[in-house]
């Protein structure tokens, strides 16, 4: 079987990858002729590990174009992968509106069925409201002719195809039982997921419950470090491993005491960023709002994530022994590991911040650092070598929980630190650690 995605962002593209990789051809469109010609090289245009390696394995199957004629005539499912970034009061959806249009009218010379996938995360009953009519109208042709899918997606950037080769569950919206026969058939190679089958608009919300979720836990787990950082003697970190013993969190079978990964977003940190949690949190809020329901919960999440970048940052400068605080330092720009994704870091966040206040501001990262350097230009000091930023920093903050961090141990940062300097452990990295004058975690008391 032969399918299209439109879009090569981080969805779109190891979407096509992934798929291809179990045998099917597929078609990736984009408008932008120099990410195609990248993809065409064998070199992936985003960041994300084994991409590049499965990229090249799947060269023969993958056909980067930015032809959609071609692409849609010889496929019968389409998917819808572009982005759908929050412009600051609802979800954007030009590009989704963009793309169901085009596809429409490549579609009117087609005579066979076709199966429009929707891999973009839109606000419930945008499938039904906007793109199917986009769709039929521009395609002139009737649903009997074009069935509709609704297929969110559930990948970590760092962990994308992992996630995609290994997933908990597929969910299918869809719009009649031949498209679900056909989505059946697509991703009939991941034989031990759970698929679940449901409607159009049922499935677009369980995306955006899902992000919710996972980002209300997040926040909790701030609130809940801010009161322990009040408290004399009280960590955040010990208080959450009491919790986590609750057998209805972390069941004990057959006498083994399972954690689940849910877990890990009980510790204190300096809030959740990236390409999803925060846009779709807002997006959530701002459908609430359109629905003319309060948004008290929804808005608390947002409200303490805010919060927190500035808790984190009054921290570090309310603790600073120093007579003079200059120069600040941001180990980790990437919102999370394995990402060379900035977009609502909390490591951006704080160098903002810090410049805001007028800091000098010297930042590292492992594979964020381009980036970095092309949202800031010379407003900051980027170095490869995060030796070079705890030595000339007088207040360090660690931001993302990479790998390299953690191996750098305490006699180096005894030997490097100024005298006075001190370390934010912002991500709880060193909580394994014995407890020292120059280092604080976020969330423990004193």
């Amino acid at each position: 079987m032969k399918i299209t995605v439109y879009g090569t962002g981080y969805v779109g593209l190891v979407t096509a990858i992934c798929l291809a990789d179990k045998g099917l051809t597929v078609y990736c469109i984009d408008k932008d002729r120099e990410k195609i010609d990248k993809i065409k090289s064998g070199n992936a245009p985003i960041y994300e590990p084994g991409l590049d390696f499965l990229l090249k394995k799947v060269n023969s199957r993958l056909i980067p174009t930015t032809d959609s004629r071609e692409a849609i005539k010889n496929s019968k499912v389409i998917f819808i992968a572009v982005g759908t970034p929050f412009d600051g009061k609802k979800i954007d959806l030009s590009q989704v509106k963009s793309a169901s249009i085009e596809l429409g009218y490549q579609l009117r010379n087609t005579k066979d069925y076709k199966v429009v996938v929707i891999k973009s995360t839109v606000i419930p009953e945008t499938t039904r409201k906007v793109i199917i009519p986009l769709v039929l109208k521009h395609s002139k042709k009737g649903g009997s002719e074009i069935g509709f899918c609704m297929n969110p997606e559930f990948l970590r950037e760092g962990k994308a195809i992992e996630d995609f080769n290994n997933p908990d569950r597929i969910v299918l919206g869809v719009s009649s039982k031949r498209v679900e026969k056909i989505m059946r058939k697509i991703y009939s190679a991941y034989k031990d997921a759970d698929v679940f089958i449901t409607n159009l608009t049922t499935a677009e919300m369980i995306k955006y419950t899902a992000n919710s979720f996972l980002a209300l836990t997040i926040s909790f787990s701030n609130e809940i470090s801010r009161i322990c950082a009040k408290l004399n003697s009280v960590d955040s970190v010990e208080v959450f491993k009491g919790v986590i013993l609750d057998k209805r969190i972390s069941p004990i079978v057959k006498d083994i005491r399972i954690y689940p990964e849910l877990v890990s977003y009980l510790h204190a940190g300096c809030g959740f960023g990236g390409s999803c949690f925060p846009k779709d949190v807002k997006a959530l809020e701002s459908f609430q709002y359109q629905l003319g329901l309060n948004s008290r919960l929804i808005n608390g999440i947002l409200s303490v994530n805010a919060e927190q970048i500035d808790f984190v940052f009054r921290t570090g400068i309310d603790n600073y022994r120093g007579k003079v605080l200059r120069n600040i330092g941001i180990l980790g720009t990437a919102f999370k590991p394995d990402t060379d994704d900035i977009r609502e870091s909390p490591g951006i966040k704080l160098a903002e911040l810090a410049l805001k206040n007028d800091f000098n501001v010297i930042v590292n990262d492992f594979v964020a650092l381009e980036n970095t350097r092309k949202y800031f230009g010379n407003k900051v000091k980027c170095e490869d070598n995060p030796l070079y930023v705890i030595k000339k920093s007088d207040l360090i903050f660690i931001t993302t929980i990479w790998d390299k961090y953690k191996k750098i141990n305490d006699r180096v940062y005894e030997k490097l630190l100024k005298r006075n300097a001190l370390v934010i452990d912002c991500r709880a990295l060193y909580s394994d650690r014995p407890s020292k004058k120059w280092r604080i975690k976020i969330g423990e008391g004193k």
